[in-house]
């Protein structure tokens, strides 16, 4: 079942792609000679669906002493078996070509992921509910995200298999921003349960408006090394550069994760719900424990966010967005049979003029293989 629904989802990537790219349509050489792509491969434990559970909130450890800015967020989603069977065609026009001079792959993953989340935006004092002119304007966004994750690999003559090189990650979200994304019912019905006084400003929320991103990203394994045999302690770092465009969110941005631990080949780093810093939900192992400690940073430069800049026409509340914006992140992953827990707290810099103030919020990651 999960291939013929890959096929649609391919499919609906590579028209995008086509448009957006027609140099994604073939693979070249640094010589600029076409080359067939690197051979499907997969192991008995990348034969197995992938499962994650995401929860993101600004009261894990905050600074302030309210619910405000990126305040909420929760993510579920589910990672294919890898393909083995894909037409050559689509393959083609879903392959994104190296810009770095990145060595030739000698395997590839190839998966799909879909995805659901909501992402809850609020301003710093939501005692009022009058307007509030100079800070950020409520705001939920509903979405669901159809994904295409491509991990490259290279043979290791030390270990005599394939390493995980490279991953690559096309996605498209599509949803809804507004009342129907359910922010006050969600917000307000949780406060109640906890006994919090409610959000009385939602009725200044950005109005209904449909949303469509598409986003590019690439992640590559570097500097892995071994610095203690045994008990085994790794360290590696991993670059990421990434593109978005839509309406809710187009921007460029580039960053990198450092980690010591053990099994840092199992995985590219933990996930996180976007539009953030993310990571991957695969994750490869032979069920032995495994763990690592991280800290990463990131930079934007933005064009456009819809829940600072308002909704597209121009009839809702904003502010002014910061054309750059940091973020940094740190926390641990344990591995272990099959499923992966992480905790990763983040800082980003302020991101509108309105306001000088640090955007704080934890995130906690469950993943596991099926």
């Amino acid at each position: 079942m999960y291939h013929r629904l890959a096929m649609t989802i391919a499919l609906a990537m590579a028209a995008i792609v086509a448009v957006a790219d027609p140099a994604a349509a073939q693979i070249s050489s640094s010589s600029g000679e076409a080359k067939p792509p690197p051979r499907p491969s997969a192991t008995e434990d990348e034969q197995r669906s992938i499962y994650t559970f995401q929860v993101e909130n600004d009261v894990f450890n905050r600074f302030g002493t309210s619910d405000r800015d990126y305040t909420s967020g929760v993510r579920i989603g589910w990672l294919s078996p890898a393909i083995t069977e894909m037409p050559q065609g689509i393959v083609a026009m879903t392959t994104i070509p190296t810009f770095l001079g990145e060595p030739a792959a000698h395997s590839v993953i190839r998966r799909i992921a879909i995805s659901a989340g909501q992402n809850i935006y609020t301003p710093e004092n939501t005692y009022v509910s009058n307007p509030i002119y100079n800070d950020r304007p409520y705001a939920a966004w509903l979405y669901a995200s159809f994904a295409l994750q491509y991990t490259y690999k290279r043979h290791d003559t030390k270990t005599g298999i394939d390493e995980p090189m490279r991953l690559d990650t096309l996605q498209l979200d599509a949803g809804v921003i507004g009342p129907a994304a359910g922010g006050e019912f969600v917000q307000n019905n949780f406060h109640r349960l906890i006994g919090v006084a409610p959000a009385y400003g939602w009725a200044n929320q950005l109005h209904n408006e449909p949303t469509i991103n598409l986003t590019f990203e690439r992640r590559w394994r570097t500097g892995r090394a071994v610095l203690i045999e045994n008990p085994k302690l790794e360290v590696d770092f991993i670059p990421r550069a990434a593109v978005a465009v839509g309406n809710v969110a187009t921007y460029a941005s580039a960053g990198g994760t450092a980690r010591i631990g053990k099994n840092l080949r199992d995985d590219f780093g933990p996930t996180r719900a976007r539009p953030a810093l993310p990571g991957s939900d695969a994750f490869i192992g032979d069920g032995s424990f495994g763990w690592y400690l991280f800290a990463g940073f990131d930079g934007q430069a933005v064009a456009r966010n819809i829940f600072l800049d308002g909704n597209t026409d121009g009839f809702s509340q904003r502010v002014s967005h910061r054309p750059f914006v940091g973020e940094a992140q740190a926390g641990l992953a344990i591995l272990w049979r099959g499923m992966r827990l992480s905790y990763t707290q983040i800082l980003r810099t302020p991101e509108f003029f309105e306001r000088d103030r640090i955007t704080q919020f934890g995130s906690f990651n469950l993943t596991f293989r099926y």
